[in-house]
C-alpha cells in the first residue's frame, strides 16, 4: 500500500514539473519571437534610414554634376546662344528639383530622430553633416543664379547695344542709299516744241551775245511732265520723232542721236555715251521736235 502511494506521488510531481517547464518554455519562445520582431523592425528601419542617406548622397552628386556642367557652358562664353540657354535652364531645373527632394528627405529624417531622442547619436551626427553640405550647395547655387542673372543682364545690354547699333547702321545705310538715289536721280522729257512751251518747259530766248534765237529750258519746269530715271542705269532714251534735238545742256560728244533704220528722218533713240559727262551740267534732259 505504501509503495503504491509513493508511485502515485512521483507521478503527480512529474506531471506538475512537466507542465511548469512547458509553460516556461512557451513564454521564452514567445519572448524570443517578440525580440526577433523588434530586431527585424529595427533592421528594416535602419535600412530605410541609410537608404534615404544614400539617396541624399546621390542627389548631392547629381547637383554637383549639373553645377559643373553649367559652369563649363559659361566658361565657353556661349550663354547667349539659344541651345546653350536651353541646356543651362535644364540643368537649373534639375538642380532645383534635387535640392527640394534633399530638403524633404532631411526633414523626414529629423522627424524620425526627434521621436528617438538620443537613441542614435551617430545617425543624428550624420544627418547634421548632410544638412551642412546641403546648405553649402544652396550657397553655391545661389551665387551661380546671381552670376547668371548678371550675365543675362549683360547679354541683354549687349544685345540692346548691338540692336541699336544695327538700327543706327541701317538708318545710316538707308540715308546713304537715299542720298545716292537722289544724287543719281535724273529726268527726261520728249515732245514737240509747242507742247514743251505750253507746259512751261521751254521758251524762246536770245542766243550768245544777243545774236540769233535758240530754245532753252526754263528755271521752273513742270516736273510732272518728266520721267524720272537712275542716270547710272539708263543709257538710252526712246524718242521715235522727226527732227529731234537736245534742248538741255549736255556736251555733244557725250551722246548721240540714233536714227531709225527704216526712216532716216526719224530719231529712234538717244544713246548716252558718257553718263558722267552727259549729266555733269544738268540732271534734266529735254528733247524737242518740230
Amino acid at each position: 500500500m505504501k509503495k503504491t502511494v509513493m508511485v502515485l506521488s512521483l507521478a503527480v510531481v512529474a506531471t506538475v514539473f512537466t507542465s511548469c517547464y512547458k509553460s516556461e518554455r512557451d513564454a521564452l519562445l514567445k519572448a524570443n519571437d517578440s525580440l526577433i520582431s523588434v530586431i527585424d523592425a529595427k533592421d528594416t528601419e535602419m535600412d530605410s534610414l541609410y537608404a534615404t542617406l544614400n539617396q541624399i548622397e546621390e542627389n548631392l552628386a547629381a547637383i554637383n554634376a549639373s553645377y559643373n556642367s553649367v559652369q563649363q557652358l559659361r566658361q565657353n562664353n556661349q550663354e547667349g546662344q539659344a541651345n546653350v540657354k536651353s541646356q543651362i535652364k535644364g540643368h537649373l531645373t534639375s538642380i532645383e528639383s534635387l535640392m527640394a527632394a534633399n530638403k524633404q528627405k532631411i526633414a523626414n529624417l529629423q522627424a524620425q530622430l526627434a521621436k528617438k531622442g538620443k537613441e542614435n547619436s551617430q545617425l543624428a551626427e550624420t544627418v547634421k553633416l548632410y544638412e551642412q553640405r546641403i546648405a553649402e550647395q544652396e550657397t553655391r547655387i545661389s551665387e551661380l543664379l546671381t552670376e547668371l542673372e548678371n550675365s543675362k543682364a549683360m547679354i541683354q545690354k549687349l544685345n540692346q547695344d548691338v540692336s541699336e547699333l544695327t538700327a543706327a547702321n541701317q538708318e545710316k545705310e538707308q540715308y546713304i542709299n537715299l542720298q545716292t538715289a537722289e544724287a543719281n536721280r535724273a529726268y527726261y522729257v520728249v515732245g514737240t516744241y509747242k507742247d514743251l512751251r505750253d507746259a512751261g518747259i521751254v521758251n524762246k530766248e536770245g542766243g550768245f551775245i544777243g545774236i540769233g534765237r535758240r530754245q532753252g529750258t526754263l528755271n521752273d519746269m513742270a516736273l510732272e511732265r518728266f520721267t524720272e530715271i537712275d542716270r547710272t542705269k539708263v543709257t538710252t532714251i526712246t524718242v521715235n520723232m522727226r527732227k529731234a534735238k537736245v534742248v538741255s545742256k549736255h556736251p555733244e560728244n557725250s551722246y548721240e542721236l540714233v536714227m531709225d533704220e527704216n526712216d532716216n528722218r526719224t530719231v529712234a533713240y538717244l544713246r548716252i555715251l558718257n553718263p558722267a559727262k552727259f549729266w555733269e551740267q544738268t540732271r534734266y534732259l529735254v528733247v524737242s521736235t518740230k
